[in-house]
């Protein structure tokens, strides 16, 4: 407690963020972290964060709707900027305008060292093979409290395939799911608004819609 009382007294807040949605990943550390925010030891805040909220909800700590809105009453909701950005270019993709061939250079510019497609790229993110015909983020909720989220890739008989945030598969077992739900919140930099214009992004979603995934054999 001591530890994690510092953490969120010294940290820059996208790590207190990130912090406290690794907490909620589980129903143990979504208490903790319940606990913290109502002793005044960690900021009420987060709790509105989309990424933190999402896994509190989906960690099912006892009566959590009722404590995040009495731990967060009178506190400002998160701007959501980077989200609300994103939505807003995506509402507004214009396919008639958009060049598929532009976006590879744009996401060869600023994707590829993050993300990999056809093979070309890193996987700090996630892979990005086939994301034309993927949804959003998918949230688990576990028999055993853990949540686990990631981006769906596919079944596999009994169990369900994400790719996790550093673009490694995961395998869970649907006997062991007790909920599941689509997320949408976004792991984007805080600065892709700056660094790619509305033209641009309009290329790069051209880009990516044209790798769906590839047809079974």
């Amino acid at each position: 407690q001591t530890l994690l009382t510092e953490a969120f007294r010294t940290l820059t807040r996208r790590l207190q963020v990130k912090l406290a949605a690794l907490l909620a990943s589980n129903v143990t550390g979504a208490e903790h972290l319940l606990k913290l925010a109502a002793d005044g030891r960690a900021p009420a805040a987060l709790l509105l964060e989309r990424a933190v909220k999402d896994k509190l909800l989906a960690s099912k700590p006892v009566n959590v709707n009722e404590r995040i809105a009495q731990l967060t009453k009178g506190v400002a909701e998160p701007s959501g900027d980077i989200q609300k950005l994103i939505d807003e270019r995506r509402s507004n993709f214009n396919a008639a305008k958009a060049s598929a061939a532009r976006g590879e250079k744009i996401f060869t510019l600023n994707c590829q060292p993050c993300h990999q497609i056809d093979g070309a790229g890193n996987v700090v993110g996630p892979q990005l093979d086939g994301v034309g015909g993927r949804g959003l983020t998918t949230m688990v909720s576990l028999r055993d409290g853990d949540v686990q989220s990631g981006l769906f890739r596919r079944e596999e008989g009994e169990a369900i395939v994400l790719a996790n945030s550093v673009g490694k598969e995961i395998s869970i077992p649907k006997k062991d799911i007790v909920e599941r739900r689509a997320s949408t919140t976004s792991l984007m930099p805080e600065n892709f608004g700056e660094i790619i214009s509305p033209q641009d992004f309009n290329d790069l979603i051209a880009f990516l819609l044209a790798h769906g995934p590839k047809p079974t054999k």
